[in-house]
């Protein structure tokens, strides 16, 4: 394997802290009012933290996403539509685990994309996730069998096969893709009113950036990168809630997804913009 290519999981990390991780991960949209900015935001980042990060989340899915646990809770779908309260919290745990390796393939690889097969299985694992929760049982079996198909072991192992030839950012490239994020976020405040569209590609530089920083003060412990993950947290949850409500309202009919147009809540805009004004670009 050359140079700069990502290697497999090799248990670099220890099970506490891929535990901690996933402890980041699952409150990582809760809302906290009285959260603030650290004085400094980190902002610079060597070769070693983009590898350490990225093979955090490698880690994570590779040491605690077990294949026929997945396999199994799909055969149930496909069977029965639906799970139980304890197969729906498994489903989603594994789901939020596909959801964090893929933030870590577009903040840490040079293209900035997941591959194309991992990628296809998270989006599908949300379909059938949002099938199954609205009781769709037609959809959720549909779904679920494609699912089923591309969890047996040849198309998993081509997409392990993904992610070890994946190459990492240097550090310096790093740090110019997340000042770039900022000002997409720093230009996107500048409108009084978006669509749900452009608002759903803001949240996206928020997760991102909870992402990274959910990895980060696992590996690096202190108060910066605490209080960084939890302000973002914060904003990731008010404009989850926000855009969970636009969904609702073009499902019912109320207003189109992607022509009404909306100003940003007051507390929401300050926030967002407190992160920009603080962020050194």
């Amino acid at each position: 394997m050359s140079e700069g290519m990502v290697a497999e999981a090799t248990a670099r990390f220890s099970d506490q802290q891929l535990n901690r991780l996933f402890e980041a991960i699952l409150v990582n949209d809760v809302a906290e009012d009285h959260v603030t900015l650290p004085e400094t935001i980190p902002v610079s980042f060597t070769d070693g933290v983009v590898r350490d990060c990225f093979d955090l989340s490698h880690e994570l899915w590779a040491r605690q996403v077990d294949r026929r646990t997945l396999a199994a809770l799909v055969d149930r779908l496909v069977l029965s539509a639906d799970l139980d309260s304890r197969e729906r919290v498994s489903f989603k745990h594994i789901r939020a685990k596909f959801k964090h390796m893929r933030f870590a393939c577009v903040l840490y690889t040079t293209r900035h994309q997941s591959p194309i097969l991992f990628k296809s299985m998270t989006t599908l694992m949300g379909h059938v996730q949002d099938a199954f929760r609205n009781g769709h049982s037609l959809k959720t079996r549909l779904y679920a069998l494609v699912l089923r198909i591309m969890i047996i072991s040849p198309y998993w192992r081509m997409m392990e096969r993904e992610l070890s030839r994946m190459k990492l950012e240097t550090g310096a490239a790093f740090e110019q893709y997340l000042r770039e994020q900022i000002s997409a976020l720093s230009d996107s405040l500048r409108a009084d009113r978006m669509t749900a569209h452009p608002f759903h590609a803001l949240r996206k530089i928020i997760s991102r950036q909870v992402s990274f920083f959910d990895d980060y003060r696992t590996i690096f412990p202190d108060d910066r990168s605490d209080a960084m993950a939890r302000y973002l947290s914060d904003l990731n949850g008010r404009m989850g809630r926000m855009h969970d409500d636009l969904v609702l309202k073009h499902a019912k009919g109320e207003q189109d997804y992607r022509k009404h147009q909306f100003p940003l809540d007051i507390a929401l805009r300050e926030k967002l913009s407190g992160l920009v004004r603080q962020y050194p670009l």
